[in-house]
């Protein structure tokens, strides 16, 4: 967890990318500032402030940089540069303890990746800057009565 909170604490919000929107293949690799370290975890992401809370997406992060993070999503329409959310990560837990980290974030750029699902939904990537610090919650799991 120290390596991922250090990774999205090293970075700065890259300016030159902020609200380009959707991007080209070749923009989206031309634009990268810093590394992207492939990343598995869950997140939960809606509307932040005072936007109408029409939809709240349950989806993965796909990788982690020092600009920020990124995340697929089946909903690309709820998406625009500029945007702002709330992310909700949920950290990779133990049977005693479940944790997340929450932070608000921008929308700096939409890309198609190319893969539709089974339905025919476009699997679209959305790139994200991070505004401020991100807050941790952990809450102790109840125990379920196991022990003898």
């Amino acid at each position: 967890m120290a390596a991922i909170i250090s990774i999205m604490q090293q970075g700065k919000i890259i300016d030159n990318v902020r609200g380009m929107g959707f991007m080209t293949e070749k923009n989206y690799e031309d634009h990268r500032e810093f590394e992207r370290h492939p990343i598995d975890f869950s997140v939960e992401v809606c509307p932040a402030g005072d936007q109408p809370d029409t939809f709240c997406d349950q989806t993965k992060l796909e990788n982690i940089s020092g600009g920020g993070v990124c995340f697929g999503t089946l909903q690309p329409e709820s998406y625009f540069a500029g945007q702002h959310v709330t992310l909700k990560v949920q950290l990779p837990g133990t049977d005693e303890v479940d944790a997340s980290m929450e932070c608000q974030a921008k929308v700096v750029w939409i890309h198609f990746s190319g893969q539709v699902d089974d339905e025919g939904h476009k699997y679209t990537l959305v790139g994200v800057c991070l505004d401020g610090f991100m807050s941790f919650e952990s809450q102790q799991l109840q125990d379920q009565g196991n022990s003898a």
